[in-house]
């Protein structure tokens, strides 16, 4: 009999130990997939399209994604640890407005040539093969392709940067030509930089006009191909004061309409006011109330947590036609905006998230 009622009060010990430590532990939490969530919130075909992550697209029909061989190789852009707080803006107090903005550069590729920007590699864009943020944008064409100057200015570099570091690095731009322009409407200086040619046209003093020739397109410098890069500075001639070309440049004529096109810039904001990173925003052009949408192209923030002087943006587009766009992107459910973009102003939305 001892035996007995000495096991069962061991057994009885070993499950009062079990029970405590399943109250210490607590429940199990509950697995919630957020993506299920959010795509509930929007329609289908707008889900699919944000999470198959496709690769970047333009409306403009001639634009290809560019050989690996062509793609100019930067500088890394260090990416902050904690989101930055969004820039004073001046310009526009509400969600959504249109502005001037200041799309007067020429295209430093004369029509002969290729003057669309290579839209598969856009500014501020981060790649994970090499972990470069881009500082420019990339015009492809032949060497020997003319070089024109985007505006008056004055030219303050001209030779290679085999001595002298232009952007980070040595060697980076190889042939360059670097001009200062004082645009109107813009209280700081702007600087032009055009980078990898075959051929420097021109010297430092030297005044350029609007148009004028001043290098051939080449692959000096860390690129694999025949290209231009384009860079734009603004206030100071430094590498961290790049800014999207994209917003600087006049917009082409859509090709069916013959109408001017027009820019659209983005920032996405948290409740804080410090910028959010967004891997894929989809834009489509609306065609009409039940219509599929005409076009789409798919946008990143820029490769760091911050916006950019002077519209404190942190993604954008250029040479859009005019029309209605709607704007979607998923980050802890679904957000869309719809916007109107005008022949050759900038259109400029923000998201403000919960």
């Amino acid at each position: 009999m001892y035996p007995r009622r000495l096991l069962f009060i061991i057994l009885a010990g070993a499950v009062l130990i079990s029970v405590t430590a399943s109250c210490a532990l607590g429940p199990k939490p509950i697995e919630t997939e957020e993506s299920e969530t959010a795509s509930t919130s929007s329609p289908e075909t707008t889900a699919q399209a944000l999470d198959s992550e496709p690769n970047p697209q333009s409306l403009d029909s001639e634009s290809q994604a560019a050989p690996e061989s062509a793609v100019e190789t930067t500088v890394p852009q260090t990416e902050s640890s904690e989101p930055q707080p969004a820039q004073q803006d001046q310009t526009c107090a509400e969600d959504t407005c249109v502005l001037p903005g200041h799309l007067t550069l020429s295209r430093p590729i004369g029509p002969d040539g290729r003057n669309t920007v290579v839209y598969a590699d856009r500014f501020g864009s981060y790649r994970r093969a090499t972990k470069d943020a881009r500082h420019g944008v990339t015009f492809l064409n032949s060497s020997g392709t003319p070089v024109l100057a985007a505006a008056d200015g004055v030219v303050v570099i001209a030779g290679d940067d085999s001595k002298t570091a232009y952007g980070l690095n040595r060697n980076m731009y190889g042939n360059l030509v670097i001009i200062q322009h004082d645009l109107p409407g813009v209280s700081d200086p702007v600087y032009t930089l055009y980078a990898h040619l075959s051929e420097v046209s021109v010297k430092p003093k030297d005044n350029v006009q609007r148009g004028d020739q001043i290098g051939l397109v080449g692959m000096t410098g860390n690129v694999s191909g025949s290209s231009l890069l384009f860079e734009v500075r603004l206030a100071e001639n430094s590498y961290a004061a790049a800014r999207n070309p994209e917003l600087w440049l006049e917009p082409l004529s859509d090709e069916d309409s013959g109408e001017v096109q027009g820019a659209l810039a983005g920032r996405v904001l948290n409740s804080e006011g410090k910028y959010v990173s967004i891997p894929n925003i989809l834009i489509e052009r609306l065609a009409g109330p039940g219509q599929p949408a005409m076009d789409q192209i798919y946008l990143k923030t820029y490769a760091g947590q911050t916006g950019l002087s002077p519209w404190a943006e942190n993604f954008a587009s250029g040479d859009m036609p005019a029309g209605e766009y709607q704007i979607s992107f998923l980050m802890n459910g679904m957000h869309q905006r719809e916007v109107t973009v005008e022949p050759g102003k900038l259109t400029l939305v923000t998201f403000e998230l919960e």
